[in-house]
């Protein structure tokens, strides 16, 4: 709850779309370009996508927004894979909202796998 109250307070007071984008772009440099991001690496990405899930949420009012399923089980490259498709140039927030999700899911089920 905390972490809802000073996200909705920093979007209250106007940030724009630049955050959003550099937590993509923090993702996308620990697990695209990286060739074995360690398991604190993953964490950080999974922390920087978890923050814009929930910066896209409150900025635009999309809360009741469907989720995509789980994920199971997932490797590095699905989650390259995925990562590496985030583009905020397309415009559709729901879309964006449901890849970020996507993307964050098949981290969990990696950092899941890791700790077996």
């Amino acid at each position: 709850m905390l972490i809802l109250t000073v996200l909705k307070s920093s979007v209250d007071s106007g940030l724009s779309l630049e955050k959003l984008y550099l937590l993509i772009e923090q993702a996308k440099s620990i697990v695209v370009k990286s060739s074995t991001p360690d398991r604190m690496s993953l964490w950080r990405a999974y922390v920087a996508l978890e923050y814009s899930i929930l910066d896209l949420k409150l900025r635009h009012g999309l809360e009741g927004a469907s989720q995509p399923r789980t994920v199971k089980s997932a490797d590095l490259a699905d989650a390259k894979s995925i990562i590496s498709q985030l583009d905020l140039s397309l415009g559709d927030k729901k879309k964006l909202l449901d890849d970020l999700r996507s993307a964050r899911d098949i981290l969990k089920a990696l950092l899941a796998s890791k700790l077996r």
